[in-house]
């Protein structure tokens, strides 16, 4: 049974260009949204220093939504990307999804 999944990531803003790249050529993947973000973390030993007086760093999350017999193959992806810090990322179920249009008179 074909499931639906939401695919976050958390990236830094120079993965950008690589992991859009790397998004737009895969089967089972037909879009998603780039959104800044501002994380947080106990482990700051991995944030520069603007970042550790800030108290953390500006970071992008991008959502894919996908069927979850694509999950595996994006994340082999999208671990051949080299970045500065890991790329953080969770999987949850979708319930849900579809396009609400207005019905036209």
């Amino acid at each position: 049974m074909d499931k639906s999944q939401l695919l976050t990531l958390f990236i830094d803003k120079e993965m950008e260009a690589d992991v859009v790249d790397c998004l737009i050529q895969l089967d089972g993947v037909s879009g998603f949204t780039v959104s800044t973000c501002f994380g947080f973390s106990r482990e700051s030993a991995h944030l520069n220093k603007a970042e550790q007086v800030a108290g953390g760093r500006h970071m992008l999350k991008v959502e894919v939504i996908h069927n979850s017999e694509y999950a595996q193959g994006m994340l082999q992806a999208l671990k051949a990307l080299n970045g500065r810090n890991a790329i953080r990322y969770t999987i949850t179920p979708v319930f849900d999804e579809g396009h609400i249009v207005q019905k036209t008179l």
